[in-house]
């Protein structure tokens, strides 16, 4: 009997990854079986991709022939190869494609298994764009090149062509079939409605233009999506009242895609749409600020925390700062105080350091922790001149331990003076 991972398989058109899928051969018998041959026709691949492997095909005709595999022991499946599909041809979407399986063993026995390839029709998927990772000076432009193919077997009679721009970046021309719509992020969605027809299993080029980035970018972003839409559809369904419409001389349109395009880009999927990261040659000096809690014991003393950006970079944490769990600012509590306050975007915990584990949660708010993460009430980037404030309420103890406690930011990557990104927490009883 032969057996293969999965009874169909899809192959996604607008991503080169492919598909390898495993031939296996197993026993339902108790003798063994012995020199089983195997043969693995693909060729009904042919013309799916230019890049299809089919084990033990010598002359590359997609049909190969494995002899002398065993034995075959009962409940030990063997493994003969597998059948790998790279990227798929534009002219197979909306296909179905089948590969057949024969087994015949020593003793005359025989088994046979199919399954299908299929590749989906996903419609328009953005394919060109600017690399996957790109460098800037401050006040630099990045040409944009850009571009879509239809992946379905029918005209698309409009689309909708959407660029998001993290808070840094702007595009240098205003297109006026375009709408501007800022987030609560702060981000920048720029949507545009392109009339078609455009055909089936075409593809188009767009000239964006440029982006530019502005003095305080950092780590900035671009993403790019394409949808189909009926020809008369409205841009903005539902106005928000902060769309602003281009005002530019020149409309976006798309052509016809040329023989020789650049920028042809396959790391995007329909699940992954494509982006890129744009890294601008700058800095950000993140500082805070400490105190001295001075009282009697006893007595409660309010204190207040800052974390304020000091530019010339403004951005959002990295991925590496986010996993730290120091959040905007991390307190660690003084021995010889108690917090009795905090503020409501700040979790306790009963540990002077970052834990993962949940028995050392004291919970959002809540008082008498020995730590607290804090956070930003509308997300987590942070400008120049910006701060955020943390106001605690602590009371002194009676204690001889004195040792200062101390408060840190998660931003710290590339800071140029780290020096600032911690101060001491000191206590005085009087």
């Amino acid at each position: 009997m032969v057996v293969v991972d999965s009874p169909t398989n899809e192959i996604q058109p607008q991503y080169g990854s492919g598909y390898s899928n495993g031939i296996w051969v197993s026993n339902v018998e108790r003798a063994d079986l012995t020199d089983v041959t195997v043969t693995v026709d693909a060729s009904a691949l042919k013309g799916v991709s230019d890049d299809v492997d089919v084990p033990c095909d010598a002359d590359g005709d997609l049909i190969g022939v494995c002899h002398g595999i065993g034995p075959v022991r009962k409940g030990v499946p063997v493994r003969v190869g597998a059948v790998r599909v790279g990227r798929p041809k534009t002219s197979t979407v909306g296909t179905f494609h089948q590969v057949r399986i024969t087994a015949t063993a020593g003793d005359g026995s025989r088994g046979m298994q199919r399954y299908t390839v299929t590749v989906p029709e996903t419609g328009p998927t953005f394919d060109r764009g600017a690399n996957a990772r790109e460098q800037l000076t401050p006040g630099g432009t990045l040409p944009l090149p850009g571009g879509f193919t239809n992946f379905t077997r029918a005209p698309l009679p409009a689309v909708r062509v959407e660029l998001t721009l993290s808070p840094g970046l702007s595009l240098t021309k205003r297109f006026r079939n375009c709408v501007w719509v800022s987030s609560e992020t702060r981000s920048t969605t720029v949507s545009c409605k392109l009339l078609g027809p455009f055909e089936p299993l075409a593809s188009y080029d767009l000239d964006l233009g440029a982006v530019r980035a502005d003095v305080h970018a950092m780590r900035e972003t671009i993403g790019y999506q394409v949808r189909s839409m009926p020809a008369d559809a409205r841009l903005v369904q539902i106005p928000l009242g902060n769309e602003r419409t281009g005002d530019g001389p020149d409309e976006l349109t798309a052509v016809p895609r040329s023989a020789a395009p650049t920028h042809i880009r396959t790391d995007g999927t329909v699940w992954q749409p494509l982006d890129t990261a744009v890294d601008v040659a700058n800095t950000a000096d993140f500082a805070v600020t400490g105190t001295t809690l001075r009282g009697r014991p006893g007595e409660v003393v309010r204190a207040e925390f800052t974390v304020r950006n000091l530019g010339p970079g403004s951005r959002n944490p990295t991925q590496k700062e986010e996993l730290s769990n120091y959040g905007q600012l991390w307190l660690s509590v003084p021995p010889g105080v108690t917090v009795v306050h905090a503020p409501t975007t700040c979790y306790g915990y009963r540990t002077n350091r970052p834990s993962a584990r949940y028995k050392d949660i004291v919970g959002l708010g809540k008082p008498k922790g020995r730590g607290y993460g804090c956070r930003g009430t509308i997300g987590q980037f942070l400008a120049v001149g910006n701060e955020l404030r943390y106001a605690f309420e602590f009371r002194i103890e009676a204690s001889r331990d004195l040792r200062p406690g101390s408060v840190t930011t998660m931003y710290r990557e590339d800071d140029p003076h780290p020096e600032n990104s911690t101060a001491r927490i000191e206590v005085e009883v009087r």
